[in-house]
């Protein structure tokens, strides 16, 4: 855990007890009908909420129809941070406006609030009610002009919020710029009671994970793939599953490559309970590897590139680190895991699985709430 003194952010997780239910509206603001990592987090982090008595209301723009949530049409993709992204850049103001005059928060927590349109019309909508934000973005490289914007737009709706969250110190760092008041930094979570260790060895060639959208660059598929490659013409028995939204990524033919696209949950855990061990290579860009944690919480060895969101994920395991985008580096690390003996690499897997475990969603919606009763009472106190 890793607490940022200097800027008074604090990573912590209370766990006191709750004194009564909280009306919490929680926007997100990308297309709530497809994957996302700020969707998954919101989703989880409002199922951990209701858990404890809290009602929530998810929030957001959806290109399909969602019962579980009050949803918005007129999303536009707006590509950035090597990603697409689904936005709702022309969601209706006017609607947005009736909804939330009908509707009794205690606090709005928007997550990702610096984008474009929603996040806006919604602060504007419940400028009587207390905000609370959550940074997840991450870049390495930035243009001035887009940063500029970003300090802009916050300067126009960030008086309306009390508190904010980041999701790691990267992400803290990169809303440095819009945002000058503290930040708690609580990282995502990871569902420890669904992504479980496998009982027992699996015989057969050793097997390796990557999860993530194999069309997106930033990911690493294309990494993964060339050490692979590098792994076989060595001769070793090594077998590649890849499981994300493939798009139009090129598929090669490789014997013992296995390309899966993408699956529903349980088909997800199932994946991580069979693998020996976890790759990934992302380039950068990544605020957070919620990946990491979902293969140490199913007790599994990882091997992943050395950028800033992830390094603050693995910090206290054996994780081996390998520069990105080097494609011979981590194939040397994956030869090194392959030919350590099975026992060791268990009780690594153990290791991952206490360490994933301070990061479970009941912890993570502790520490949020404390930062919505902070917000509450700086707004009516």
């Amino acid at each position: 855990m890793v607490a940022l003194a200097q800027d008074r952010e604090t990573l912590a997780f209370p766990l006191t007890r709750r004194a009564r239910p909280l009306r919490i509206g929680m926007v997100v603001t990308y297309d709530l009908a497809r994957p996302g990592g700020v969707k998954h987090h919101a989703e989880h982090l409002a199922r951990a909420l209701r858990r404890g008595g809290d009602e929530v209301t998810l929030i957001g723009p959806s290109s399909a129809a969602r019962a579980d949530a009050v949803t918005f049409s007129g999303i536009a993709n707006v590509p950035a941070n090597g990603s697409d992204n689904q936005l709702g850049i022309f969601v209706s103001p006017t609607k947005i406006r009736s909804y939330f005059a009908e509707q009794t928060f205690d606090v709005v927590h928007i997550h990702e609030p610096l984008q474009p349109a929603l996040a806006y019309w919604t602060v504007w909508a419940t400028r009587d009610v207390p905000h609370v934000a959550t940074f997840h973005a991450y870049a390495e490289h930035e243009g001035r002009g887009l940063r500029l914007a970003r300090k802009a737009f916050g300067a126009t709706v960030f008086p309306w919020f009390q508190r904010a969250i980041a999701v790691s110190p990267s992400a803290a760092k990169y809303a440095r710029d819009a945002w000058s008041r503290s930040l708690d930094v609580i990282p995502n979570g990871v569902a420890t009671d669904v992504f479980t260790p496998r009982v027992g060895r699996r015989p057969g060639p050793f097997r390796l994970l990557f999860v993530g959208r194999l069309a997106d660059e930033r990911k690493g598929a294309r990494v993964a793939i060339e050490a692979f490659r590098g792994l076989r013409a060595r001769g070793l028995e090594v077998e590649l599953d890849m499981v994300g939204d493939t798009g139009a990524f090129p598929i090669p033919d490789l014997e013992g490559l296995r390309v899966h696209g993408a699956v529903g949950l349980h088909a997800l855990t199932e994946f991580y309970r069979e693998c020996d061990a976890f790759v990934a290579p992302a380039t950068g860009q990544e605020s957070f590897g919620i990946v990491l944690l979902e293969a140490m919480a199913s007790g599994k060895p990882v091997v992943c590139s050395d950028i800033d969101g992830y390094r603050d994920v693995v910090r206290g395991t054996r994780t081996q680190l390998v520069p990105p985008g080097k494609a011979l580096a981590l194939e040397l690390a994956l030869v090194r895991v392959i030919e350590t003996d099975r026992i060791q690499l268990v009780r690594e897997g153990e290791h991952n699985r206490r360490h994933a475990i301070q990061f479970g969603w009941d912890h993570v919606a502790a520490a949020v709430r404390e930062t919505y009763t902070a917000a509450i009472a700086s707004k009516h106190g």
